[in-house]
C-alpha cells in the first residue's frame, strides 16, 4: 500500500492533542469536525493502528499515538525552521497566539500589533486579554502559544511553583510598581503622592476584583459597596476619567494610552505600599516540546518591544 501521509495530518494530530477535542481543533483549521475526523482516520488506516482513543468527555492518545505525536512535533518544528531559513533568519512566518494580562495588554498590544504588521507581514498574530489565571490556563491547554502576565512579589514563589507543576517555562520581562489611577479633577489628583490611608474611604472602579485583592494584601479590609465592578478595560478608563472613583494598577498600564497622554488620567505613587507588593511580569510558554524558530524569534521581538516601550 502506498504511504501518503501529509503534513497537515500531523498538524491535525498536534492540535487535537492540544485541544483534547476534535471539534475544538477543527475550529482552529476552519474545517468541519467530520473533515478532521476523516483526516485522522485515514492516517490511522495508513499506519495500521489507532492514534486517539475517543470518549464522551475527551480525546486521549494511545501509547502508539504518543510516539506519533512526538515525531509529528519534531517534524513540524523542523519544517518551520526550514521555512525560516529559506526566507532569511530575520523573517518570521506562521501563526502565533498570545495571551496578555490587562496591564500588559493596555501597554503593549497596540505597539506589538503595529510592529508585527509593519515588519513581519507573514505572521498571523492573535492576541487575547485575560486575567493571570486564564493566561496560565490558556498556555497550559495550548490555546495560546505564549502568555505575559504578572503578580505581586509576595505571590511570586507560589506562582512560579504553580508554573513548574504545570511544566510551563517562564522568564521575567518587566518589573513595575502599583500606582493609583485618578481622573485629572479627582481630589487625589491634587496630591503628588498618596498613602494607603488616603484610599480607605475612596470609591474604587474595580476591574475583575483586582483592587479588592490589592487592598487585602495591603492590610485594608474593603468595605461593602466601596467598589464599582467593571469587566471592560475601556469602560474602566472612561469612568475614571469622569472622576467617579480610583483604581490601582501596575504603572505599566499607563504606557501608550491616550487617556494618560491627554492628561485625562494620572498616576499617583503610593508612599507606604509594602515592598513585597511590587509587581513582576513574566513571559510564559509550555515547555513540553522545543520552541520552534518562529517562537524563539518572536520572543525576542516581544522583549525588544517591552524594553523600548518601557524606556
Amino acid at each position: 500500500m502506498r504511504f501518503i501521509m501529509r503534513l497537515e495530518q500531523l498538524q491535525h494530530i498536534i492540535e487535537v492533542y492540544n485541544k483534547k477535542s476534535i471539534s475544538e481543533a477543527a475550529r482552529t483549521f476552519l474545517i468541519s469536525q467530520p473533515q478532521l475526523s476523516h483526516s485522522i482516520k485515514q492516517l490511522e488506516i495508513e499506519l495500521g493502528y489507532k492514534i486517539f482513543r475517543r470518549s464522551n468527555s475527551n480525546t486521549i492518545l494511545t501509547s502508539q499515538g504518543k510516539e506519533v505525536l512526538a515525531l509529528a512535533q519534531e517534524l513540524i518544528n523542523y519544517v518551520e525552521e526550514v521555512k525560516t531559513y529559506a526566507r532569511g533568519t530575520s523573517v518570521l512566518y506562521g501563526n502565533i497566539s498570545l495571551a496578555l494580562g490587562p496591564a500588559v495588554f493596555n501597554a503593549f498590544a497596540s505597539p506589538l500589533i503595529t510592529y508585527v504588521h509593519q515588519h513581519y507581514p507573514n505572521v498571523n498574530l492573535a492576541i487575547t486579554e485575560d486575567c493571570a489565571k486564564d493566561v496560565i490556563r490558556k498556555v497550559e491547554e495550548g490555546d495560546s502559544m505564549l502568555g505575559i502576565t504578572g503578580w505581586p512579589k509576595v505571590q511570586e514563589h507560589t506562582q512560579l511553583k504553580l508554573l513548574d507543576s504545570k511544566n510551563i517555562a517562564y522568564e521575567r520581562v518587566l518589573d513595575t510598581t502599583f500606582n493609583v489611577i485618578v481622573g485629572n479633577k479627582h481630589p487625589l489628583a491634587q496630591k503628588k503622592r498618596v498613602s494607603l490611608s488616603d484610599l480607605q474611604e475612596m470609591t474604587f472602579v474595580d476591574y475583575y476584583g483586582m483592587n479588592e485583592a490589592f487592598l487585602r494584601m495591603s492590610g485594608i479590609a474593603p468595605k461593602n459597596n466601596q467598589s464599582l465592578f467593571v469587566y471592560d478595560r475601556e469602560m474602566l478608563k472612561f469612568i475614571l476619567s469622569n472622576n467617579r472613583g480610583v483604581a490601582i494598577f501596575p504603572s505599566v498600564f499607563a504606557l501608550n494610552d491616550i487617556y494618560f497622554k491627554q492628561g485625562l488620567l494620572q498616576l499617583r505613587p503610593i508612599d507606604d505600599i509594602p515592598d513585597n507588593i511590587n509587581a513582576f511580569m513574566y513571559l510564559i510558554y509550555f515547555k513540553n516540546e522545543p520552541l520552534s524558530s518562529l517562537l524563539e524569534q518572536f520572543i525576542k521581538v516581544i522583549k525588544e518591544i517591552i524594553q523600548k516601550t518601557n524606556q
